[in-house]
């Protein structure tokens, strides 16, 4: 297969916006005062080729930084930024941002919608299907959806130290948002062509890897320490692309300051550039969700006997095995599954709340009903499992 097929056939693209991409002159990772503004002409070009997209009767949706570098150019604030400035640089440049795509889009014929996101939309079960039922329809009727996560709320984006109950980072986002919705290809847009083998500004021989066709690849690359890796984000770029490559969605990881950053998606005749993530095993629907939601609600530690169980037997997670519970759940809410070193096994919807599994820790599961006794109903509680295999993910059977 060429490396253009895959992106000439799909349907339903997910094409994410790095900030470098969409503002003028970033002075870095962090947001110096360097930053200009809103990159009209580069965006220009951006949303004509997405126009042609849709001409073809594709859907496009768009994941969008650059909300507080604009909010900081317009408030004037310079030096370093309190999470609260942030907030705030988030609140005015999420109104600017808007205000640019809308009209650009406009000229393009299309109308924009804005879709701000909180972990809890994805962790939630019933919002996230809302949020996928609200994204098909806009598609339906050809709007563009431009996402972001809401930081006026969220902060998780925000703070680099914390990644336990939000995105992280857009690019996250926008691999969730490729699984969720069943997408065909991610297309995420940088200052960089792809993934190379060095740091391809400070290192002349880095060689740019083309295709990355297996787990194992994504391993190699984790363990030459010689990579962009850590640099320029282009770590949680790869991390992006193994989550969209478990949900069976093509990755293309690419340059967007370059004047037609989508012809490889337009016409056979292109020159592609950049990495092509092929995708891998594909999760069902619901193990997805429960997988690779960003956000969840607490830990469940478990014994080195239960992680042989539910690493190698496929076992389902029993109280016996438990030690310790880390935060405030309830049943049905998506939780961690980690061991006594802080390791995350897995994922798994749990079928008990914190409370409860810290009252059954360590019991057999014949115990449980004497334990928690009767509920309000004056009927014995029917589960001993607290995740059902079902309602596990274990990652390392998917090589995550």
């Amino acid at each position: 297969m060429s490396f253009n097929q895959p992106l000439l056939n799909a349907k339903k693209i997910v094409i994410k916006l790095g900030t470098q991409v969409v503002i003028n002159g970033v002075g870095g990772s962090s947001g110096g005062a360097s930053e200009g503004g809103f990159a009209v002409e580069r965006l220009a070009s951006l949303t004509r080729q997405c126009a042609e997209l849709v001409a073809q009767d594709k859907e496009i949706i768009l994941v969008s930084s650059g909300a507080v570098g604009l909010g900081r150019q317009a408030l004037n604030l310079k030096g370093p930024l309190s999470l609260n400035d942030k907030q705030a640089c988030a609140a005015v440049g999420q109104n600017l941002l808007m205000e640019s795509y809308r009209n650009l889009f406009q000229q393009a014929g299309l109308i924009t919608a804005q879709v701000l996101l909180t972990a809890t939309d994805f962790a939630d079960r019933k919002h996230y299907l809302n949020l996928r039922q609200t994204l098909e329809a806009l598609l339906k009727f050809r709007a563009i959806p431009i996402i972001n996560e809401n930081d006026t709320t969220s902060t998780m984006e925000l703070q680099e130290e914390s990644y336990t109950k939000g995105f992280g980072d857009n690019d996250m986002l926008s691999a969730l948002v490729a699984s969720k919705l069943d997408a065909d290809l991610l297309v995420i847009l940088t200052n960089v062509d792809g993934i190379y083998t060095d740091n391809p500004f400070t290192n002349p021989n880095a060689q740019r890897i083309s295709r990355i066709e297996s787990f194992q690849d994504f391993q190699k690359i984790d363990a030459s320490g010689q990579s962009l890796l850590g640099r320029g984000g282009m770590s949680s770029k790869l991390e992006a692309a193994r989550m969209a490559a478990l949900s069976g969605v093509h990755t293309l990881i690419t340059s967007g300051v370059v004047s037609q950053p989508l012809s490889a998606l337009l016409t056979p005749q292109a020159e592609a550039t950049g990495t092509l993530v092929l995708p891998q095993a594909s999760l069902s629907g619901k193990k997805r969700w429960i997988g690779m939601a960003s956000g969840y609600h607490g830990a469940i530690v478990v014994n080195a006997g239960a992680r042989k169980a539910l690493v190698e037997n496929q076992a389902s997670l029993l109280a016996i095995g438990v030690v310790g519970v880390q935060g405030d759940f309830f049943a049905q809410q998506v939780v961690r599954i980690q061991d006594e070193a802080g390791a995350e096994i897995g994922r798994g919807l749990t079928h008990f709340s914190s409370d409860e599994v810290e009252r059954i820790k360590g019991l057999q599961s014949d115990k449980i009903a004497d334990r928690l006794g009767f509920d309000t109903e004056g009927k014995i509680f029917e589960r001993e499992e607290i995740v059902h295999r079902d309602n596990l993910v274990i990652f390392e059977e998917y090589g995550i």
